[in-house]
């Protein structure tokens, strides 16, 4: 499977101080839940601990409190990490994150993402997106692809502040309350938190390019 094929589900929100202990527990509570969308245990691993479990949170808190250790000029703009795994619906599946930052710079700001390929990887979407908004409490978070970046560049070009619309979208209750009128009921999906996922409405509930265009331009 091409990367134009692979989706990418992502998070953003501002500054937002953490210990190693809270990112781990986290990070392991999102593995575990990823587990359960994708119905098989998937063994994540990091080059910094070759051959040990992520998932594991003992591990966790290691490989989280060994980059805050690392990162003594700079704790203002938390630490990153990556991790990879492959599994059977979730193929090819990889983690990037910045989290743990608190500095008040425009410039940066915190980050979870995570890539997949699969058979049927628009199925496990919704749930991964629900999940990942559960576990990290965004500003705003959106499942893409590079095939709808590259169409909705001209209206939502790289490095240009605020949500960016994927396939399927996720606005913070606060996010929320500023949304324009005139959506149809059906492509709204308002959640516990007060959060609203916004889709199509139809099938496995992707925004066209065209629908996603539309959106953007009213955000």
């Amino acid at each position: 499977m091409s990367r134009l094929d692979e989706l990418i589900a992502r998070g953003f929100w501002g500054p937002r101080q953490e210990s190693p202990d809270q990112i781990a527990d986290k990070l392991v509570a999102f593995l575990a839940a990823l587990d359960v969308v994708a119905g098989e245990t998937l063994r994540w691993s990091s080059s910094r601990l070759p051959g040990k479990v992520i998932a594991e949170p003992a591990i966790a808190l290691k490989v989280i409190s060994d980059a805050f250790q690392r990162n003594t000029d700079a704790p203002h703009l938390g630490v990153t990490q990556a991790y990879d795994a492959r599994g059977t619906r979730l193929e090819d599946v990889s983690i990037t994150m910045t989290v743990g930052g608190y500095s008040d710079s425009p410039n940066v700001r915190n980050a979870f993402v995570l890539k997949w390929c699969g058979a049927d990887a628009r199925a496990l979407a919704v749930p991964i997106l629900r999940r990942l908004v559960s576990v990290w409490d965004p500003y705003w978070a959106a499942v893409t692809s590079r095939t709808l970046m590259r169409a909705v560049a001209e209206v939502q070009p790289a490095g240009k502040p605020g949500p960016k619309v994927g396939h399927l979208t996720y606005l913070s209750a606060e996010r929320a309350r500023a949304l324009p009128g005139g959506l149809d009921d059906k492509q709204l999906e308002t959640l516990d938190d007060g959060g609203i996922i916004i889709g199509s409405g139809e099938g496995d509930g992707f925004l066209s390019v065209e629908g996603a265009t539309a959106l953007q331009r009213r955000l």
